[in-house]
């Protein structure tokens, strides 16, 4: 009697095993299920952003083409009409998604393959780099984009870079990108992260400081970082509503620089920024130099208070 007991406690306890196990595999596909419905659902969120993005390229590179008329007057040019590269937040729905389209003027940047070293120890000063590492890393900045191997005062060629452990050496060549401003001897991720917003290597020729940052203006006019706020504030008073319009119809150009944010334009969502040059009569009338994706948003300007 024993026995036929014994045999049905096995059966349940292997029972018990077998739906454990079908309930730990059952568990599994749907984990599995629910993180490729998530991935796919991700795919198809991050494809129709960069056709959302590509789109606003279009958007801002027409809106600036179409310059405001003659015939019309500067009461007229109110903010919801002229579109000015000055960074400010401009909403635009299209297809039923809201964007955050920014747009800014590529020439009103400091270009990192002209600017002398003055110029650039200058600019790090007002991001708040002291003097001293400011002066070696202008210097060095210089090494790695001219085509010789004289090293500047203070400043770094091959040999530099190979005793710090860094055998790529300077590239003696203009920079390509503002990112190769990272593997130059002296730079940190935290000062890159300051110059990186206020740099370019398309526009060519005179700074225009029409629509300068405040960083750039300070710099090129040698302000402090807090007048150089209260100026451009000044400036752009007519993006904001009710606010008297520009006086001049100069939307700079031809290049500019454009980031899309979606939702909030907080930066939590997808991102993109680009730069595109206009080129009226060929189609089409405008040509994108780069875009990247996921790119972070330019930290708050920070004015360095006078104790350092």
């Amino acid at each position: 009697m024993k026995r036929p007991d014994r045999q049905r406690g096995i059966a349940l306890m292997l029972v018990m095993w077998v739906l454990t196990l079908l309930t730990i595999m059952a568990l599994g596909m749907t984990a599995t299920q629910r993180t490729e419905t998530a991935l796919t659902e991700n795919a198809v969120a991050t494809a129709r952003f960069r056709a959302l993005a590509d789109a606003a390229i279009a958007y801002a590179a027409l809106s600036f083409m179409s310059r405001p008329s003659s015939t019309e007057t500067e009461d007229q040019q109110d903010s919801s009409s002229v579109w000015l590269p000055n960074e400010a937040p401009k909403s635009w729905n299209f297809d039923g998604q809201m964007l955050i389209l920014r747009v800014s003027n590529e020439s009103s940047r400091i270009n990192l393959n002209d600017a002398q070293p003055d110029l650039l120890r200058s600019l790090m000063e007002v991001v708040g780099v002291p003097e001293e590492e400011a002066t070696s890393i202008a210097a060095a900045i210089v090494d790695w984009r001219d085509a010789d191997d004289l090293v500047q005062l203070n400043g770094a060629e091959d040999d530099d870079y190979e005793n710090a452990g860094l055998p790529l050496g300077a590239k003696d060549a203009p920079f390509d990108s503002v990112e190769e401003l990272r593997q130059v001897m002296g730079m940190t991720e935290a000062i890159y992260r300051r110059l990186a917003p206020e740099l370019t290597v398309t526009a060519n020729g005179a700074v225009d400081e029409a629509f300068a940052s405040p960083i750039v203006l300070a710099t090129l006019q040698g302000i402090s970082l807090e007048e150089a706020i209260e100026d451009v504030a000044e400036r752009d008073q007519s993006t904001v509503p009710g606010a008297t319009t520009p006086t001049t119809r100069n939307r700079g150009g031809p290049v500019y620089r454009i980031r899309v944010e979606d939702g909030a334009g907080d930066g939590r969502g997808h991102a993109m920024e680009a730069v595109f040059e206009l080129d009226p009569g060929q189609d089409p009338p405008y040509f994108v130099d780069w875009r990247r994706y996921g790119v972070a948003h330019s930290a708050p300007i920070v004015v360095p208070s006078d104790d350092g």
